[in-house]
């Protein structure tokens, strides 16, 4: 199991680093006048691949982890919720309160490269919070994905941990029926989020960002479905494939786009088919392995979270002078990369660390 979990993570690492890193370029994109193919829907993919990875990872380790207890007494919840809440909380909180007490200067600075790059401009009502102290506590109950009005209402890039949490929610439930019959629970939960979002679409639920959970379900089960492939890799039957199918199935309709079909094929190749002596493996893994990949996925939350506010106010100034060439906005991003990362990092290691081992504190160890 040890050498697995090795070969698996490796993976996540590649895609929640990355991901991560693609999300950052596709906003200095859009912000710095950067290059189309970066502005364009690459980094909502990367946003997709991170709810898959999260997909993987809570259904693997409430499978193998003893600490969960197979989510089957009070003792398992608990801890599953202390973990999940003391690891993303922290970092949050910290962004939060800066980007509310700073929102109106983030909301100058865009307004500011708006000028510059007219079609760029968006609604300025989250920079410009009339009520800042309601919205903290709406943010910090992570409620907000649940309520229109609030889902895309700050100027973080949170909309995706209101969803996030949604997952967390429910999961517990989810896990509980999947034990008993994976492939139509599976099923049944695919068709329901599917139906939810269309009801509440119907009776006028219109999210500015897809913060409701049905609307991205897909691919949290994606992850699931990869999780639960590569556990029984080795009993393979018919409802094996049946869940691949099904999972690519609601990938195609659910984001109308080959990226995450493509990628849950390419994992579930990776993870249950390739042989591992090959020399393609070697040189596939070597990159996934490598210790850049480690690096950006341990720092992937924290750039992710915080990155916009560093972002705004710096477009704004380089800008100045009017629209950047390609390769002033390449070494304007790099730059901006670099300060942003050493940012992440300060959050990483003095507050992401810090609360992830206060969570492992206060879990109980025994039924």
């Amino acid at each position: 199991m040890q050498s697995t979990m090795k070969h698996e993570i490796a993976l996540l690492d590649f895609l929640r680093g990355w991901a991560a890193l693609l999300v950052f370029f596709h906003h200095a994109a859009i912000l710095g006048g950067g290059p189309g193919f970066l502005s364009g829907s690459i980094g909502k993919e990367a946003v997709n691949a991170f709810m898959l990875a999260s997909g993987f990872l809570i259904y693997f380790q409430c499978n193998v982890s003893k600490s969960y207890f197979g989510l089957k007494n009070t003792v398992g919840l608990k801890n599953f919720y202390i973990r999940r809440i003391f690891r993303i909380a922290p970092a949050y909180y910290f962004c939060l309160v800066i980007a509310l007490i700073f929102a109106s200067y983030l909301g100058a600075s865009r307004e500011l490269i708006a000028e510059v790059l007219p079609h760029t401009m968006t609604d300025m009502s989250r920079y410009y919070i009339q009520d800042p102290l309601k919205s903290f506590f709406i943010h910090a109950s992570f409620i907000f994905g649940l309520m229109p009005s609030y889902s895309f209402s700050t100027p973080l890039p949170d909309w995706s941990l209101g969803l996030e949490m949604q997952f967390y929610l429910v999961f517990p439930v989810l896990f509980y029926f999947l034990k008993k019959n994976f492939t139509v629970f599976f099923t049944v939960s695919l068709l329901g989020m599917m139906g939810i979002a269309y009801v509440s679409y119907k009776l006028g639920f219109i999210f500015p960002m897809p913060s409701y959970l049905p609307l991205k379900f897909h691919n949290f089960a994606a992850g699931i479905a990869l999780a639960y492939l590569f556990i029984n890799n080795s009993e393979r039957s018919k409802s094996y494939y049946f869940v691949i199918v099904i999972s690519i199935v609601f990938l195609l309709l659910g984001n109308r786009s080959l990226y995450i079909p493509v990628l849950f094929l390419f994992s579930w190749w990776w993870l249950c088919n390739i042989k591992r002596v090959n020399i393609m493996y070697s040189f596939v893994n070597r990159i996934f392995s490598h210790s850049s990949s480690k690096y950006l996925a341990e720092m992937s939350y924290s750039l992710y979270i915080f990155h916009l506010i560093l972002m705004l106010p710096f477009f704004s100034f380089v800008l100045k002078g009017g629209e950047l060439s390609t390769l002033i906005w390449i070494a304007s991003s790099l730059s901006l990369l670099i300060l942003t990362m050493l940012v992440a990092h300060f959050i990483y290691k003095y507050i992401e660390i810090p609360g992830i081992n206060y969570g492992k504190k206060l879990i109980n160890k025994k039924a």
